[in-house]
């Protein structure tokens, strides 16, 4: 039989009654044909199926648009809802619970209902097997009951957006909306069916398509999902086949191949958009879903759980497979060919299931990403790699009713992230972002028109509520009361046993690399490699009680590139013996089960503590040291440059050259013919045999033989061990031909090397081979040992002198390039090269310069002026610096620094840079030189020639033309005043502006500024005074800047200035320097009062303060609407306030308290007056469709702004809810009786202060309870009865979002849910990270040097007691002697087992250490237990509604790693007084707690409590210190162009609305209310020297290299000097229950702490006056009394017990204070005396070592008299020896000079040393006598200074290498500082006797016991010994030559070291690096004799 059916058709239409208006096709015209074939003798003739079906489609094509869809799913609901029950009713829930209860259980876990039972079901139906057996005994022979071929050619869907257009008779779909095409080629489908219940069904899929059809996206691609051009064109896409045995054994096998997905997540949005917003809207209904889902358990209490089925009869068996599909995110769908991410795997799974067995094994093959262009021609696009191939193995076994165990291998997971491929992700997931705008009209149509309209409770539709309701349905429905308490109305179901007994899951995986990659373009290489080993991963009982560990191990390091290293950033850990392993991390996991803890936090005084639902904890042992040097530094900026550049999707300016390909290039820029063969390891060019000629300018790229292995790159195993000796470099020959000469090149790291050549005639050459690295590639560029660099703005030609004097030309330098000098050019005759200016159209007009640049044998920097003439006269004379500089470098092969390079650079002698926001014209007197210089810009003064040109200087001022001359010198001051004249309306004027001036290396730099801007924005003219007669008049339309300048140069005291208001009086003086600082100024007249205020920022180029003048109040708009306001007096006018904007206000009331009201414009209602003297925020009320005006004014120093809004949700004072069923509340505001108002029961309104003006308390009464006050600012509670019987009310005052609600309800539940959503809830997962120290490391590896070391360590061992079933540290005093008998109990138990465990310590204290626990007998009996606290404890907790921090970091402290340093310790806490930490417990430095309530139903944060607690700190800076640190985080010359635009900016200030000016945060941002807001004082103690560092040029006095201070200090007038002990207090920051933006937050902060310290510093340090108090609290008269202030409220912070112990610390303070005070007072004012007299000897060396020793501080009295008396004697033998020494030193520096200089010197020093001395001695004693009266502990540095070996390379840090490298330093002073550190030994064990050993000798050194010197017994260089130091059984030989000979006795032939036996293996490495130091000496002498 055939069934056909022909062109059938869908149509959606129009219908009007019969007739159809409109219809629009959905289904196009479609035939199908379907043959049936049925056996009619199937009875008896098997040979065919019994049925056979088979079928075909030629095409079905569906035309959809989102109205069709919509339609289609609208009828579709609508015909499925008919006749359905309401799933809302209780009681349909209730009757399907007993229907389900009344079910009958039938055998093996099948269930039959009842009503099956009636209708005649018979329980043998329900057994296939038994079916199967008497199908088995009937028809023995299987055969084919069914069989099904159905084959479908194309299915294809077009999606449109929009609707459909029926408005026609013939609908149609316009082309332009088409969204996506999906097409699906020959569907076929076959199956089946035999006799004996097995079967066999078949479904393939040939390919599928989607394309992108929209038409703006045709010119990209469209081809979305495909079939990948690499599979076969004859395999399917898809295969299913499912099979079934007659036991009912199931198998489905699954297998896609080749599928092409194109990831274009902009256009799935728009797919998802399309059926998501084209779906109906669904009909409200009664109750929410969630409202049965909550508590659904009382409804099933009772009813029988159904067992877990036990599944079908046989086996199921599943097998999928995914062949290599492709997943291409693209960068950008738009271009053709876009850079992507292609993504490849090969997926295999199964899984069998069986009832007694499940077992699953799957893999993951070759997971890998790669970056490529996108080619749709399929050609190989060259890829790279971002994944590496990942496999991934999955094995799980799991019998029913024991363990189930899954094992997980996963191999090394290498991942690459490079810029590019960021920028494919950003530029995927930006297409996402798209911000909806809300037009003014939307905002203000959410404001309610009747806002103030009482209204009844159920129109809120509060969420509170619901809960009540929901309640009350539930108890209605079920039977139960609804005073049931919740704990047992929800009882948990009983628990069945599981399938699983338990639960195992195994990871085995072996490292997880992740690598940053740097470069452009595609020259990328690795920079920064994180490598991470996860081991021991245990997981268990996942579905149950959780319980999960791990071990994790981090290494991080960096690339430098410059040495081609390997350094550490994040460093591994030390075990000792040169051993180390990486960074470990300990993480577990554990599902805590849901009981009370029954320990030590639970007693009878304590509250029960539920346990977190989940804990996590990551603990770490090791100490987390991180390395940063200077180049790591570089590698951050530039990654971090390129990364932004990425996500920011903005266009990078950096590119590659094309000549960068190649990972090396050599460049031939000598100027001769050179010969290279390339050694094996390099690739040899085609049809070459590696040898290669390379002329003059000419390059070639190189490559290597191999590629490098994947493994070099790989891990970080072993790379620190890896030193340059140890790598292989690689060999380039060289042949100089026409010299006759050969040199081999070694390739390893970026340096110079100097190869000397011997020319046939003349002197030797050099040929300099410089190696750099570019991203990667190396560039070894051959040249001569001379360059010239051009920094003018004009290429400048080379010349040089033949034999016969003839100039000939080398090259022509561009401007800002470098070149390198020919040979034959460099080693001229003349050794001098000639400059010749060019043109910028190449015409040459200048002759050759007269002079030229000399270069030869120079040894330091060297420069001359030259000059060039015109060679027509037409042209000004040009004048250019030559500046050579000169570079040691490395000679041929060795390691010295003996050959030298030389630089010229070319210069301008005059550079003139304008700093005004004006342009000037600048013209050289007496040339034609002119030049317009553009505000912030320079320019050079081509034609100025120092001591003999002038400058004339024109500028356009105040509509003025003003000018200025100015003569040029050489040596000008730095600061000078340039006086511009002028002529206005008839009368000469004049205006002075400054001129700093500034000469580096020849070239003068002029900045023309203004010392001061003054900028006016009050509105009103002003006028300043300096002095008594000049006065600047400042107009209000100005827009320029007024320049001002004080007309005398004074101290800082006498700059002042006064400001004088239109017609009121001048103003009090004050100061214009004090930058940074806020105030105002008041200004009178006539009793009347107006303010200013006032506000001082330093510019950028430090030369200029920018003083703004603003008006005290102003008004800003922020509404969308326009507002008036006025004073609050009779008879004032209206002011607007246009939205948005800012309008200045000038009160005229007198009094402290000022009021204002305002109005909406065009409206009559005004507000009621408010104060706008005070900080506060309040909604004014309005009884008009906007509801009111909500006014925020904040008072600041020097600003008081007063903000309007429009009303938003939240901002009434309070919502009052009745929700009670009879009782009305009456309340008013306090004092204002008389507008009581009333709520009636289940009604609710919005209320706001009536008067703002008053105190803001609400009264509001109900029933019994009168009177009640609440302030509406905090949450709380209560309850209280309404009449004399039992109704008792409750209210809640609570926050919704930022609305303040006032609830009273009568319902309890109600009362009981809100506290759940408080503090009453179990913590669902805690997270505690205890890392044990945290330590940076801050390297300047350019230098290389150590500059600082910032470190957190933990508190050390601490002892504690129980107190209250608490363990609570116990006291210092007893923490010592605790520790210190624990000690000897260990001592006693490994030397004997039976040694006593019970102490008598002292006479106060006995302890057990052997019973367990550990006891404290005395004073009473107490357990106690050792612990410590970790460096970094942070607890993290997080419920449904809370978030908990709480962070503790113990000590923190940063240390100065320089040698010369004045200050050990730059940052530490300040350690309390022995005798006062005695008494208290140890505390960290800093803790913070936080408590963070949060709603599901708002976005709002209630930060319940937030403590920050700082300890005192000291900050010691010296100036070496400051200058390392500059040094080590500058980028090198500053960027000119971030100057120029800060300066722009700066301009624009002039032009800034007031609006800007005075902008501030306002509440329409998201903000938190803040409960308890406190942050603890600031106790700084600062001291700084102006020395410090290692080396002081003996030239120069040290300077400060901080451009910028050292400019504001010399404008102020101010001498900075050394500064002692000077203690800032900064008061504490507190803010309770109010609401603040993060940013608000933030602003208050910084302006709290900031503003109190920069006057602080302006006041204490400077001297200087400043605006305002610099204190925010009043100080007591002594530091003592201000510790009675201070100490309470570290103790507050834990707890209102240790306020006691506080007061304690303050008393106990007083005395340490008063004694250690005056002898150290003593003791600064003798160092400073000393220190005078010191700088009078002349000598920099001796007071440079003077410096060194009075930093070592001495311990006690006879430290401090011990060193005295030696400063003293060494004084008086040194001021005698000097007259020789000083001489002989100055003359080997300086020759004749110097040895006159050192005359003097040693004359000055014969009277200056020993008085020196005297002052010392009186003050290192006074050091000496405070040590004792102070009773704090000495800080000292956390560890030495790092080592670092001569070759550069940064290792991780050795403690044994940087100690004895530190003794080594610090040996007879320093003597051997020069040798380089080989290693050290303790000789017997004795820590003060020390065998050293360098590569130059070996030393014994000795520890003195008073003055703690080391001091050398002996030292030999390797030249006196006969062999290398040997290793004995006594241990360490040292053979001498010759025998020593001694003064009496014979003398030794040797000397021998005793080592003990646990310090051999040491002293086996040290005799290791001894023997190759002693070869390598050797060698070095046989060659110099040679």
């Amino acid at each position: 039989m055939t069934v056909e059916l022909t062109l059938m058709k869908v149509f959606r239409a129009v219908v009007d009654g019969v007739s159809v208006k409109s219809e629009c096709l959905i289904l196009a015209p479609v035939t199908l044909q379907v043959n049936v074939a049925r056996n009619l003798s199937s009875a008896w003739y098997k040979g065919h199926p019994d049925v056979e079906i088979s079928g075909r489609l030629c095409n079905f094509s569906i035309l959809l648009s989102q109205g069709d869809y919509r339609t289609l799913m609208l009828m579709l609901s609508e015909n499925l809802q008919e006749g359905a029950e309401d799933p809302s009713r209780p009681d349909q829930v209730k009757d399907a619970v007993i229907e389900a209860s009344e079910a009958v259980l039938l055998g093996s876990g099948q269930y039959l209902h009842p009503s099956s039972a009636e209708r005649g079901f018979k329980s043998d139906s329900l057994k296939p097997e038994q079916q199967t057996v008497a199908k088995a005994s009937t028809h023995p022979a299987v055969y084919t009951t069914l069989k099904a071929n159905f084959v479908i050619e194309r299915i294809e869907l077009e999606l449109f957006t929009g609707e459909s257009d029926l408005s026609g008779s013939c609908g149609l779909r316009e082309g332009s909306k088409s969204l996506a095409k999906l097409q699906f080629h020959v569907v076929t489908i076959m199956a089946d069916m035999r006799s004996d219940q097995s079967m066999t069904a078949v479904v393939s899929l040939s390919t599928c398509h989607l394309n992108d059809s929209r038409p703006s996206r045709q010119a990209g691609i469209t081809r979305l999902i495909s079939q990948s051009k690499n599979m076969n064109d004859k395999s399917n896409m898809a295969n299913l086949k499912y099979e079934q045995d007659s036991r009912l054994n199931k198998n489905l096998t699954m297998e896609v191949n080749g599928l092409y997905v194109l990831v274009c997540l902009e256009h799935l949005m728009k797919l998802s958009d399309f059926f998501v917003k084209g779906l109906p809207e669904t009909k409200p209904q009664a109750a929410s879903e969630d409202t049965y889902k909550q508590d659904a358990s009382p409804l099933t209490e009772g009813v029988p759980q159904m067992p877990p089925s036990t599944g079908s009869v046989g086996e199921m068996k599943i097998e999928f497979s995914l062949n290599h599909p492709e997943v291409v995110l693209v960068e950008d769908a738009m271009k053709p060919n876009p850079n992507t991410l292609v993504l490849d795997l090969q997926l295999d799974f199964m899984m069998t299931s069986s009832p007694t067995l499940q077992t699953m094994n799957g893999a993951i093959k070759g997971l890998s990403v790669v970056s490529c262009i996108h080619q749709p021609d399929g050609k190989d696009p060259g890829r790279t790699q971002i994944l590496s191939p990942l496999n991934i193995r999955l094995k799980s076994k799991a019998p029913v009713g024991k363990t189930q165990f899954i094992e997980v291998s996963l191999s090394d997971f290498i991942f690459t992230v490079s810029a590019s491929s960021l920028r494919i992700i950003t530029s995927t997931l930006s297409s996402l972002s798209v911000q909806e705008e809300v037009s003014t009209e939307d905002e203000l149509s959410k404001i309610p028109k009747d806002l103030w309209t009482v209204k009844p409770t159920k129109d809120f539709q509060f969420w509170f509520l619901k809960h009540s309701e929901t309640v009350g349905i539930r108890a209605e429905g079920s039977g139960i009361s609804k005073e049931t308490p919740r704990s047992e109305k929800f009882k948990p179901p009983a628990s069945t046993d599981g399938a699983f007994q338990d639960q195992q899951l195994v990871l085995k995986s072996s490292r997880i690399i992740v690598k940053l990659m740097g470069g452009v373009d595609k020259r990328t290489i690795p920079f920064i490699i994180a490598e991470l080993n996860l081991s021991n991963v245990d997981v268990r009982d996942w579905s149950s009680k959780l319980s999960a560990s791990c071990q994790m191990a981090l290494e991080v390091a960096y690339f430098n590139e410059k040495l081609a290293a390997w350094e550490p950033l994040i460093e591994p850990a030390e075990l000792g013996d040169q051993k180390d392993r990486p960074w470990q991390l300990n993480v577990k996991v554990m599902q805590n089960p849901q009981i009370v803890s029954d320990g030590e936090m639970s007693d009878s005084e304590t509250s029960a503590v539920a346990l977190p639902l989940r804990s996590i904890a990551v603990v770490s042992s090791d100490i987390l040291e991180v390395t940063v040097t200077k180049t790591a530094l570089d590698v951050f900026q530039s990654l971090g440059k390129s990364f932004s550049e990425a996500y920011h999707l903005t266009e990078s300016l950096s590119s590659v050259r094309e000549d960068l390909e190649a990972p090396y290039l050599l460049k031939n820029e000598s100027g001769i013919y050179i010969t290279v063969r390339l050694g094996d390891e390099f690739k040899f060019p085609p049809k070459s045999d590696g040898t290669l000629t390379l002329n003059p300018g000419q390059s070639i790229q190189l490559f290597d033989r191999s590629k490098v292995p994947e493994k070099s790159i790989v891990g970080l195993e072993n790379i620190y061990n890896d030193s340059l000796t140890d790598l292989k470099a690689k060999i380039i020959f060289m042949m100089f031909e026409d010299l006759g000469e050969r040199r081999t090149l070694r390739i390893m790291k970026a340096e110079k090397r100097s190869y000397s050549l011997t020319p046939r005639t003349g002197a030797p050459w050099q040929v300099i081979a410089q190696l750099d690295t570019v991203y990667g590639c190396k560039i070894i560029t051959l040249r001569s040992a001379v360059q010239v660099h051009n920094t003018l703005p004009f290429p400048v030609e080379i010349y040089y002198k033949l034999s016969n004097d003839a100039m000939a030309r080398c090259g022509q330098v561009e401007p800002s390039d470098t070149i390198s000098l020919p040979c034959d050019a460099v080693y001229a005759e003349s050794n001098e090269v000639y400059l010749k200016p060019v043109e910028n159209n190449g015409s040459g007009s200048y002759s050759e310069t007269e002079d030229g640049c000399y270069w030869k044998d120079l040894s330091k920097e060297y420069i001359q002026r030259l000059e060039c003439q015109s060679s027509n006269g037409e042209k000004p004379t040009l004048y250019i610096v030559s500046k050579v500089t000169v570079e040691n470098v490395y000679h041929e092969d060795t390691a010295e620094f003996s050959a030298r390079t030389y630089l010229i650079n070319l210069l301008p002698t005059v550079i003139f840079r304008n700093l005004l926001p004006l342009p000037v014209v600048c013209k050289i007197e007496e040339t034609s030189f002119v030049v317009t210089i553009e505000p912030g810009e320079k320019a050079p003064l081509l034609s100025a020639n120092p001591d003999a040109s002038a400058v004339a200087v024109t500028l356009f001022y105040q509509s003025s033309d003003w000018t200025g001359r100015h003569w040029i010198e050489s040596k000008p001051s730095t600061l000078t005043v340039l006086t511009f004249d002028s002529i206005i309306n008839g009368d000469r004027a004049t205006l002075d502006l400054s001129l700093h001036a500034e000469t580096s290396s020849g070239c003068l730099q002029l900045s023309l500024h203004s010392p001061y801007w003054m900028i006016n924005k009050t509105g009103h003219d002003l006028k300043y005074k300096a002095g008594d007669d000049y006065v600047v008049e400042h107009r209000a339309d100005g827009d320029e800047p007024v320049f001002f300048l004080y007309k005398k140069s004074s101290s800082a005291a006498a700059k002042k200035a006064s400001l004088k208001l239109e017609e009121y009086n001048w103003s009090e003086k004050f100061s214009l320097d004090t930058v940074g600082s806020v105030g105002s100024i008041a200004c009178q007249c006539n009793g009347q009062s107006s303010t200013v205020g006032v506000k001082i920022e330093l510019s950028s180029t430090g030369l200029t303060k920018i003083i703004t003048f603003t008006p005290y109040f102003v008004v800003a708009n922020e509404s969308k609407l326009g507002i008036n306001f006025k004073e609050y007096l009779p008879g004032t006018v209206w002011n607007k306030v246009p939205p948005g904007e800012s309008v200045a206000f000038w009160p005229v009331q007198t009094g402290a308290e000022k009021q204002m009201v305002a109005c909406i414009v065009d409206t009559a209602l005004e507000t009621v007056p408010f104060l706008i003297t005070e900080s506060h925020t309040t909604f004014l009320q309005l009884y008009h469709d906007f509801g009111g005006i909500n006014v925020e004014c904040q008072v600041m120093e020097g600003l008081v702004t007063i903000t309007f809004q429009h009303y938003h949700p939240g901002f009434t004072s309070v919502l009052l809810v009745n929700h009670t069923h009879n009782h009305a509340i009456d309340y008013h505001q306090v004092y204002r009786e008389e507008t009581s108002l009333s709520l009636c029961a289940g009604q609710s309104a919005f209320y706001t202060w009536q008067d703002p003006c008053i105190d803001r308390e609400l009264i509001w009464s109900c029933g019994k309870e009168k009177g009640h006050k609440d302030e509406l600012i905090k949450d709380g509670k209560g309850e209280f009865f309404v009449d004399d019987g039992d109704n008792k009310l409750y209210w809640i005052s609570f926050l919704d979002g930022m609305q303040r609600i006032l609830l009273f309800t009568d319902d309890s539940s109600v009362r009981d849910f809100l506290q759940k959503t408080g503090s009453m809830e179990t913590i669902d997962q805690e997270i505690v990270l205890s890392l044990q120290g945290f330590g940076v490391s801050l390297v300047n590896n350019l230098i290389p040097k150590e500059v600082a070391y910032f470190a957190i360590r933990n508190s050390g061992v601490i002892w504690e007691q129980k107190k209250r079933k608490r363990f609570r540290a116990v006291k210092t005093k007893y923490n010592g002697v605790l520790e210190n008998g624990y000690q000897d109990y260990l001592t006693e138990v490994a030397a004997s087992s039976k040694s006593p465990g019970r102490k008598q310590l002292d006479i106060k204290l006995e302890a057990d250490y052997g019973s367990d626990p550990m006891a404290l007998f005395k004073p009473k009996e107490v357990k106690i237990r050792r612990s410590f606290e970790y460096g970094i404890w942070l607890q993290y907790r997080t419920s449904q509604h809370q978030t908990q921090l709480h962070l503790k970091i113990h000590r923190l402290q940063l240390d100065n790693q320089l040698t010369g340093a004045v200050f050990p310790t730059v940052l530490a806490p300040v350690p309390p007084p022995k005798s006062v930490a005695a008494d208290s417990v140890p505390k960290p430095f800093t803790e913070l707690c936080v408590m963070i309530q949060k709603s599901e139903h708002s976005d709002v944060k209630q930060f319940k409590y937030c403590k920050l607690l700082i300890q005192a700190m000291a900050v010691k800076v010296d100036q070496g210190f400051l200058n390392a640190i500059i040094s080590l985080f500058s980028s090198g010359a500053a960027d000119e162009a971030q100057q120029l635009v800060a300066f722009r900016q700066e301009c624009d200030l002039v032009n800034r609305s007031l609006t800007l000016s005075t902008s501030s945060t306002s509440a329409s941002n998201i903000k938190h209310f803040y409960d308890i807001l406190h942050f603890s004082p600031l106790k700084v103690h600062l001291s700084f020297s102006l020395y410090g560092g290692d080396e002081v040029d003996g030239e120069q006095k040290p300077q400060i290299q901080w451009n910028i201070m050292n400019l504001f200090l010399q404008s102020v007038g101010i001498v900075l000097t050394d500064i002692q002990d000077v203690v800032f207090k900064l008061a504490f920051f507190e803010r309770n229950y109010t609401f603040y933006s993060q940013s608000q937050l933030n602003q208050e902060i910084i302006r709290h702490y900031s503003q109190q310290a920069i006057k602080q510093m302006y006041v204490l340090v400077l001297g200087l006056d400043v605006l305002g108090n610099p204190f925010g609290l009043i100080r007591g008269l002594g530091e003592g009394i201000e510790d009675l202030f201070y100490e309470p409220y570290q103790g507050l912070i834990q707890g209102p017990e240790e306020f006691a112990e506080g007061l304690a610390i303050g008393v106990k303070s007083l005395f340490g204070h008063a004694v250690g005070g005056a002898a150290g007072a003593m003791s600064r004012i003798t160092g400073t005396l000393g220190k005078g007299i010191a700088t009078l000897t002349l000598d920099e060396e001796y007071q440079k070592k003077r410096r060194e020793a009075l930093n070592k501080r001495p311990a006690d009295l006879k430290e401090g008299l011990a060193r005295g008396g030696k400063g003293l004697v060494m004084g008086v033998v040194h001021g005698v020896t000097g007259v020789v020494t000083q001489p002989m030193e100055g003359a080997k520096k300086e020759g004749v000079g110097g040895f006159f200089k050192g005359v003097g010197k040693g004359l000055v020093g014969v009277f200056t040393r020993p008085v020196s001395g005297v002052v010392d001695f009186a003050s290192s004693s006074f050091e000496g006598i405070r040590r004792v009266a102070d009773l704090s502990d000495e800080v000292q540095r956390l560890r030495p200074i790092r080592f670092i070996n001569p070759d550069g390379i940064i290792r991780p840090f050795r403690l044994r290498e940087a100690e004895g490298h530190q003794i080594l330093l610090e040996v007879e002073k320093g003597r051997f500082a020069s040798d380089l550190y080989l290693g050290h030994i303790y000789a017997s064990g004795n820590v003060r006797h020390i065998f050293l050993a360098t590569d130059k000798r070996v030393i014994f050194t000795t520890r003195g016991d008073i003055l703690g010197h080391w001091d050398s017994e002996w030292e030999y260089p390797w030249s006196l010994l006969r062999e290398a130091p040997s290793l004995s059984p006594k241990g360490i030989q040292v053979i001498l030559k010759e025998k020593q000979k001694k003064l009496f006795g014979s003398g030794s032939i040797g000397k021998a070291v005793a080592i003990l036996e646990k310090d051999r293996r040491e002293a086996e490495a040290l005799i290791s690096r001894m023997r190759i130091a002693f070869q390598a000496s050797v060698s070095h002498i046989i060659v110099a004799k040679s």
